[in-house]
């Protein structure tokens, strides 16, 4: 008896199912795994101001400019959202470095750290940041030489009542911690290829290339579901 051949040859309707069940698999195994995360590289945070969860998963660090008008967009418009969404639920854990090449600029980065270092022995991460988030508030034009012993006090006294605007000015007076700032332009540079911009920022080692909040969340979105590990 001869066969019919076309009896033997599976249904277009299998065919299409076959392919779709296949391409479904395919999804959720990217979507299980996802893409491979940029190259990260090791960024040093110890003695730079920080706030958020000590055990968090994830880390995004920010170098910024106090006169830099970039740094104040990014202050003023992303940090609050990742502030709520990643800080404040113990998600993440925030790092500022302050540098200065701006001209002017160097009084006001070491006032950030005459006040983190009030007290040296316990440096006050909160402070840092009520004054920082005051200074790009009121930021003044870039142009102008705002950053002067009287307008960083001043900025100072409206920012906190727990700030000793008296031993502020002896700290500014005498730079004290001036060679911290030109540290942290140094390591800036040397992590960035050679040239210091700002804002830049890092999550878990990996440079955000669009400054965004929502490719910020995507990533740390994306190294929270792999646990924080690139």
């Amino acid at each position: 008896m001869q066969r019919n051949v076309l009896e033997e040859r599976p249904p277009k309707t299998l065919i299409w199912v076959t392919i779709a069940i296949f391409v479904l698999i395919m999804g959720m195994m990217l979507s299980l795994f996802g893409e491979k995360l940029p190259e990260a590289i090791t960024i040093s945070t110890k003695g730079q101001p920080t706030i958020g969860y000590p055990k968090a998963p994830v880390q995004v660090v920010v170098f910024k400019e106090p006169k830099c008008i970039n740094c104040k967009e990014f202050n003023d418009n992303i940090y609050p959202k990742i502030k709520e969404d990643f800080i404040d639920t113990n998600k993440v854990k925030y790092t500022v470095i302050p540098v200065s090449f701006l001209p002017g600029s160097m009084p006001a980065a070491t006032s950030l750290l005459c006040v983190y270092y009030a007290d040296p022995l316990y440096p006050n991460n909160e402070l840092f940041f009520t004054y920082l988030d005051y200074m790009y508030d009121h930021q003044p034009p870039e142009h102008l030489d705002w950053a002067t012993l009287d307008k960083l006090t001043q900025m100072a006294h409206s920012a906190s009542p727990a700030i000793n605007t008296q031993k502020l000015r002896k700290c500014i007076e005498r730079e004290t911690y001036r060679v911290k700032i030109e540290q942290n332009n140094s390591y800036g540079r040397k992590i960035m290829g050679g040239t210091l911009s700002t804002p830049t920022v890092y999550v878990n080692g990996i440079l955000v290339k669009e400054l965004s909040y929502s490719a910020i969340q995507k990533l740390i979105n994306e190294l929270l579901e792999q646990k924080g590990v690139n």
